[in-house]
């Protein structure tokens, strides 16, 4: 029964968590609207090791379908979009952008942009939790809109 009510936690996921628990926190102010960014230990450590920051971003991402990713950068993608200053080794930006084709091939490949989204419905898309993870030689993360 996987992805059921009933499912038994995995093991090793709980260990994990138990090891690397979401220690760290932020609240920061994006798009005029509080959001809190978690990390975990294992990210605390990969970020001291860092002499630039990281840069974070999330982006609301609309195609054929919506999908939200989390791009981790250690120079903003774009020059032109400000990032918000989590702390001096980890910076974050928020973007809804619309895809250049509605073509599934490109879209799974490549995610092409066409333009960002400056709507006032856009602009009053924020999100409200960035949880950030280091595991097995790659960042992780999530977030909610």
């Amino acid at each position: 029964m996987k992805n059921s009510y009933f499912e038994l936690p995995d093991p090793i996921e709980m260990i994990d968590r138990w090891l690397n628990p979401w220690r760290h926190r932020s609240d920061i102010q994006l798009r005029e609207g509080h959001m809190t960014v978690i990390w975990t230990e294992r990210a605390e450590r990969k970020l001291r090791e860092q002499s630039a920051p990281l840069v974070v971003e999330m982006q609301l991402y609309f195609s054929c379908v919506v999908k939200k990713r989390v791009l981790f950068n250690l120079q903003p993608r774009d020059e032109n979009v400000a990032s918000v200053e989590v702390n001096d080794k980890l910076h974050v930006v928020f973007r809804t952008v619309q895809a250049n084709s509605c073509d599934p091939v490109e879209f799974a490949s490549s995610y092409p942009i066409a333009m960002e989204y400056e709507t006032q419905g856009a602009r009053q898309m924020r999100p409200s939790l960035l949880q950030i993870d280091h595991r097995s030689g790659q960042w992780q993360g999530e977030f909610t809109v």
